[in-house]
Formats: structure tokens, C-alpha cells, sequence
């Protein structure tokens, strides 16, 4: 807080605290951000080097989310662990993950290879540097019917199959 925060190029995964020229602890500060866990809230002495990594990697997480925005993966880590930081599916999420990946070939071209996986199978997915992935809202369809006219309330009335008009009137 004192120096103003990590910057946007910083890691919040990979800090380092060194003591007496040695690494002390290196900390991931998403379990402390993400999950609450401040086991890694370490008592820092005189003299000592905290030193931010630069970012290694970012994965945009976008639409049906509870917190959508750009995060860190480390080695290991899950399509479903990512979409997990940013608090899981809302209730509105299709289940569908669109994944945007850009992928470069033997000879240097870069290509798109994008596809579509279900949540529950986006586990066995890793993620990589650069992926961005959209989970889509659930569509669904407005099963309405307009009342208008000499009636004493006219409006819109929910609809079921099978409605007769008397029910309706």
C-alpha cells in the first residue's frame, strides 16, 4: 500500500521476499485476493527485498462472470481455474466457454484457433498465455401474449402450452 500498489505489468502470482541475499517465500497473492487465505501474510524485517515479478502471462474472462476482467495463470492451471477466480458462472451462463486462442506455427505465422467447451469439461483444458474466454448468457425465449382491446386489463400475460383464450380472459 505504502509504494502504490503492483503495476498493471507486475505479477500478483510471483513475489519474491529475499533475506539476507536468499529467497525467504515466494508468494502467489491470489490466495490471499481470491480465496481469503493469508497464510502468506508474511512479518517483513529491516533490510529485507520484496521483488515483483514481471507478468508472465493474461487471460481475459469476459460476459457471465461475477468478476470479469484480465488474470494471471501459472503452469498447471485449468480453463475451469481460471473462470473459477473470476467467481464462477452466474446464474444467466450458458455452461458454454468460448475460447480465443492465438497460436503460432513452426515458421512464425500466428493463427486463430478457437472452440467452444463445456464447463464442466474445462478442467481438462490447460489455459495459455494470451486465451480469451467468453462464457455466453442462456438463451431462452419470452413466452408472452399480448391482451389489448375493451378489457378490464389489458397488458402482457405470461403464456403455457396448450393456453385457451378463456383461460386468458
Amino acid at each position: 500500500i505504502q509504494a502504490g500498489g503492483i503495476d498493471t505489468t507486475g505479477s500478483l502470482r510471483f513475489i519474491v521476499i529475499k533475506r539476507n541475499n536468499q529467497t525467504y517465500k515466494e508468494i502467489d497473492l491470489y490466495n490471499s485476493l481470491l480465496k481469503g487465505d493469508i497464510s502468506s501474510n508474511t512479518q517483513l524485517k529491516d533490510q529485507d527485498i520484496v521483488f515483483v515479478k514481471i507478468r508472465n502471462s493474461t487471460v481475459h474472462v469476459d460476459s457471465s462472470v461475477y468478476r470479469h476482467g484480465i488474470y494471471e495463470s501459472v503452469n498447471g492451471e485449468s480453463i475451469k481455474d481460471i473462470v473459477d477466480y473470476a467467481g464462477g458462472l452466474k446464474p444467466n451462463a450458458s455452461g458454454i466457454i468460448s475460447v480465443e486462442r492465438l497460436e503460432r506455427s513452426g515458421k512464425g505465422n500466428i493463427n486463430n484457433k478457437n472452440f467452444y467447451l463445456d464447463y464442466s469439461d474445462s478442467k481438462l483444458y490447460p489455459v495459455k498465455n494470451g486465451d480469451k474466454l467468453t462464457i455466453q448468457k442462456m438463451m431462452y425465449s419470452v413466452q408472452k401474449v399480448d391482451l389489448i382491446g375493451q378489457v378490464k386489463n389489458p397488458g402482457s400475460y405470461n403464456y403455457f402450452k396448450g393456453m385457451k383464450l378463456k383461460e386468458l380472459l
